[in-house]
Order: C-alpha cells, then structure tokens, then sequence
C-alpha cells in the first residue's frame, strides 16, 4: 500500500526569483488566514512556528528550489527562510546542494552522487515522490505546501473603468468579481491591501518601492509610510496600471473583452527593441523598459555628450523627462505577469471565442 505521500500530486511554480517567491507565500498567508476553513491551520502554523514552502524551478539549470516562511514570534511577522536547492542525482536521487552553481563544491558533490539527471517530465516524475519525504524528513511538512495547482482560479473583486448600465457604460470606477490565476492575481494586487482586508483586490494607482522593486496601491502605501516622496522613494507604475484595466474589463460584450486583452502585448514590449520584456526596469517617469535595452539607452545619451558635461539631462526614452541619475528599479510586478500572461491570454481567448458561438 503506497504511502499518503507517494499518492500526493505535486505542482511546481516556474521559474523566478526569492523576492517574488515570498511575496506569493506572503500573500497567500493572508488570504488563507481569512478564509473559516484555513485559518485555524495558519494559527497552527504561527504558534508552532511551522514553515509554509512551495517548490519552484531553479534558477539554476536542472535543479528544484524549496523556499518557505516561518512565523517570528519575536516580530510578529512572517519572515523568509533560506532557500534550498535540490538536484536529481544518479545514484542517490534527490540530494541537497546549496552550493554555488559552478564552483569546484558543487560539481564535488554532483560527481560523488553520480552526477545530475536532467529535470525533463519524463525523468522527474516517477522521483517527485521521494523528493516529498524527503523535505519531510527535513522539517517541510506535506500539508503546509502550496501548490500552483493547473485550472485553479481565485476569486477576487477587482476594478474595471467599464461597467454596463443597459446599453451605456460609465466611467465610474466600481468593483466587480472576476476569476484570475494566482499568478496572474499576485502580480496585479497590493499586499498591504491583502494584509489589511484579508481580499485580494486588483490596484488602481499602483506604484512601485524603489528600495523592493514591489507595486502597491498608492494609498495603502502611504498609509504605511506617509513620508515617502514620488520620484525619489516610489514610482508610478504606467505599463502596469493599463494592464489592470484591460484584465478587469470583463463587463464587456466577449468580442469586446478579448480586444481589450490583445491590446496588452503592446505594454509586456519593450518600447525601445519592441520585444517583450524579460528583466523589466521601471524609470520614474512611469515607463517600463528591457534593463538591458534602458541601460543601452542611457550609455549612448552619455556618450553623445561633451567629457566635461556633467549636468545635461538625459531623457527618459518615452516622456523625455530627464533621468540622469536616476534608480532604474525591478519591476517585479510586471515580471509576475509576463510570465503569467501566455496561460491566461490563450484560455480567455478560448473561453471567449466559445461564449461568441454560444450566444
């Protein structure tokens, strides 16, 4: 008879950084603690000081990474625990190797294992049930995984600029329920607004922590920090407050709705190499840009200016507003739903290709 951990299903969440790993766990701890059938579990969780991890593709090539939190008592705040890397070895499956990526260490214990197996579907799957007791054996309990479980919606109340009143339609802003992917749901809501009414709401005036490269909506921030200055401690999140609008325009006609989704390829582009953004920067002006590509930008601006200039303005790219000196910072947010938006765009041209037919 197998085990209930040899039965368990185990999804893994694709590639991405710790930042925007805690940030789910985060996130997740605050919408499972306000729901009756989860929350007495979180409290489990806080009393004991049991971790609540995921597992997610490595950045590294062919590895997995466990990442958790664990509540602090001390600070009363759910703190990131260090991330660890497993490998798939030949002769003793799954083993541990936090080491760097390269280094003679690494490979030593990659070599005294066999050497690594290559994470393809095919190769991983049978050994996911061994790599589940394993991370029990190391304090990672089954049940206080969270799973990216493929189909699995949330529901959350988001806000749309189109609301239909018979055949007209208003501008006034007014909640609406709609169903979103959880990746797509982090990367458009606001923590603190998660933290603070326990719902998960899509943002209308995100901007974005120059320290954490993080989008909030502006007023929870400066609920929080009523001292920090636009320009120099946050900036306005343009590319990602008109993806909030299309993604939550689903009053409209289906036809309607899918247009208005298509519209966002044009925001995920870089507007410089016009690709879609993989490492996406936000310039204070609002912008966001390619890091590679900005970062271009900026060096031929300085170059086309005389050796002893040191104070000629260097333009922002769009707006022209002079970024000289300025923090290009992470977009972590627009990163969260580039990646997501392949999935989401290509199930809700289905579905809404399929209500066209039906009507």
């Amino acid at each position: 008879m197998q085990s209930k951990l040899e039965e368990a299903d185990i999804f893994i969440y694709g590639k991405m950084g710790p930042k925007e790993t805690n940030q789910i766990l985060v996130s997740k701890v605050k919408l499972l603690k306000n729901q009756p059938s989860f929350s007495s579990k979180v409290d489990e969780l806080e009393a004991n000081g049991g971790k609540l991890w995921l597992i997610r593709e490595s950045r590294v090539e062919g590895l997995l990474t466990v990442q958790s939190i664990s509540y602090n008592k001390s600070s009363s705040k759910w703190k990131m625990n260090t991330a660890e890397r497993y490998l798939l070895s030949n002769d003793m499956g799954w083993i541990r190797n936090n080491e760097s990526p390269g280094s003679d260490l690494f490979e030593t214990i990659a070599e005294s294992a066999g050497g690594i197996i290559k994470l393809t579907e095919e190769n991983t799957t049978p050994h996911l049930p061994r790599l589940l007791n394993l991370l029990s054996e190391n304090g990672y309990e089954p049940d206080n995984r969270i799973n990216p479980k493929v189909g699995e919606e949330t529901q959350t109340t988001a806000y749309t600029t189109y609301v239909t009143t018979g055949k007209s339609r208003s501008s006034h802003l007014e909640s609406t329920i709609i169903s979103l992917p959880e990746g797509i749901l982090m990367a458009l809501s606001c923590p603190l607004a998660t933290k603070k009414t326990g719902e998960a709401k899509l943002m209308k005036d995100p901007v974005t922590l120059v320290s954490n490269g993080i989008t909030y909506e502006r007023v929870h921030l400066l609920e929080e920090e009523p001292t920090l200055q636009e320009g120099s401690d946050f900036y306005p999140n343009t590319k990602l407050k008109t993806i909030i609008n299309y993604v939550a325009a689903n009053s409209l006609q289906p036809d309607e709705y899918l247009t208005k989704l298509a519209k966002v390829e044009e925001d995920i582009q870089d507007p410089i190499q016009f690709g879609i953004m993989e490492n996406p920067v936000l310039s204070p002006s609002g912008y966001s840009y390619e890091k590679s590509s900005i970062e271009q930008w900026v060096r031929s601006k300085q170059s086309d200016l005389p050796v002893w200039s040191n104070i000629q303005p260097i333009p922002d790219p769009v707006t022209r507003m002079d970024i000289r000196g300025k923090i290009l910072v992470p977009n972590v947010n627009l990163r969260l739903f580039i990646n997501a938006w392949p999935d989401f765009y290509e199930e809700k041209r289905h579905s809404c290709q399929q209500s066209s037919l039906n009507s």
